[in-house]
């Protein structure tokens, strides 16, 4: 019996060790780097360019002082930076390049984003697309800052310095743990976390393989596609489901489910460590108006 206890004692002990070094691992390789913008005045309302015919891809203006060339940066939530891509930004005389990194000022709307301290994302080929898309805007432009995503009226506007009163009664909590916005809602009548990602623009609602087994229509047809995601190709799995997602005043319907094959193993991780159910994209909320303040950790929905 007292070899027994040891033995327990003994596993426990290990076991706790291996989940504080997990924990430590994770938090240490998630965690973002400091906040490198600077970004002064409110936007005003920026248009939104869409990419694809399913609304693939969210792209919003910008433009250099002496410049008259319209380019275009993704906006993508799900990435905890705001870089440049490396074959897109070589003939622009208004970023210099040093160390592997980028030092410009730029303008999107009414609102300055400088820094010296710019990442460079390598790319492997320059396309001759009418769009000049040379970079993603990420989170960090979220950060302790109020931001409005209009998807009815197809707007951005970017660090408002308000809350505008249309969300001011209307405002759950989120958290924005290692500079990604996660929101809890209910679906099947559990409490979830779910991470939301614009840049998972085309898809509704992302997940594990064993949760869209269990939330899909039974035979329903599934659509496979491949799509391209910083450089690594991704298997889609798309099909019909019948459920909501809860916010709490607001009830958001999910139709479509998707799970995707080709994910890094760290993506997974990270999904898993965090306790999230998944990723909702741009698509459940096309039909409606979002409020994100990344300061007081508030998210609105109407």
């Amino acid at each position: 019996m007292k070899l027994f206890k040891r033995i327990a004692l003994a596993f426990l002990i290990l076991l706790t060790l291996i989940l504080s070094g997990g924990y430590f691992y994770f938090n240490q390789k998630f965690t973002p780097e400091e906040n490198y913008l600077t970004v002064q005045n409110e936007s005003g309302n920026i248009p939104v360019t869409w990419l694809g015919r399913d609304k693939n891809v969210m792209l919003l203006p910008i433009h250099f002082q002496g410049n008259s060339e319209t380019y275009y940066l993704q906006f993508d939530t799900g990435s905890p930076y705001t870089q440049f891509y490396s074959n897109f930004i070589k003939n622009i005389k208004e970023i210099s390049v040093k160390n592997d990194r980028a030092e410009t000022a730029f303008h999107i709307g009414n609102t300055e984003i400088s820094s010296r301290q710019f990442k460079i994302f390598e790319t492997k080929n320059s396309d001759n697309d009418s769009l000049k898309v040379i970079g993603t805007l990420g989170a960090d432009v979220l950060e302790d800052r109020k931001t409005v995503i209009d998807f009815r009226k197809n707007f951005v506007f970017l660090n408002i310095s308000d809350v505008p009163k249309v969300f001011k009664s209307n405002l759950i909590d989120f958290k924005f743990s290692k500079r990604k916005i996660v929101i809890s809602g209910v679906l099947k009548g559990k409490e979830r976390k779910f991470l939301y990602d614009s840049g998972t623009s085309a898809y509704e609602f992302l997940t594990y393989k064993e949760e869209w087994e269990k939330l899909k229509l039974k035979n329903a047809e599934v659509k496979t596609e491949n799509a391209k995601s910083w450089n690594r190709i991704l298997t889609t799995f798309t099909t019909r489901c019948n459920e909501n997602i809860k916010f709490e005043n607001m009830e958001i319907p999910v139709r479509e489910i998707t799970y995707v094959e080709g994910f890094s193993d760290g993506q997974f991780s990270l999904m898993k460590f965090t306790g999230m159910s998944g990723m909702v994209g741009n698509k459940i909320f096309l039909n409606h108006c979002i409020f994100i303040d990344g300061k007081n950790k508030k998210f609105g929905i109407d």
